[in-house]
């Protein structure tokens, strides 16, 4: 099972924000595992390096960074891709557009996210608490 995961749940694992904390653990718990799948967009790095940087100072986010990156793989974007989201009519944000098209990329079977927003543009787009319910309740052999 392939799974993009968006930039709120990594946060909510290295800030412990409840009550998000357990379920967006688990998600990349899973991915760690190798029972799922789990990728992020490459422009998360940045972002997530500057959310924990700012926080937590550069040697934590470098190594929270680092850790993520033995976790998930990454998804790029190219120039098109991005011109393409943005001529986009139906999709009003770039960030959202660009993690929608990347998950299309990949063929990910859900983008893990708060962002109710997204959540809103496409059936696939769910929170980590939806994703561990549904994760439990599926044979994970047919994603394998």
């Amino acid at each position: 099972m392939k799974v993009l995961i968006d930039t709120n749940i990594i946060l909510d694992v290295i800030f412990k924000r409840s009550p998000f904390e357990k379920d967006s653990y688990k998600v990349l718990k899973y991915a760690e595992e190798g029972l799922i799948e789990g990728y992020i967009v490459s422009f998360v790095v940045t972002d997530l390096y500057y959310f924990i940087a700012k926080d937590l100072g550069h040697d934590i986010a470098a190594k929270a960074i680092k850790s993520l990156l033995n976790v998930v793989k990454l998804v790029g974007i190219t120039k098109k891709e991005i011109e393409r989201a943005m001529e986009n009519s139906t999709i009003n944000d770039l960030e959202d557009a660009l993690q929608i098209k990347c998950a299309k990329k990949i063929k990910a079977d859900f983008i893990v996210t708060h962002d109710n927003k997204l959540k809103k543009l496409i059936m696939e787009a769910i929170s980590p608490s939806e994703f561990v319910e549904r994760l439990q309740k599926t044979d994970l052999k047919d994603f394998l």
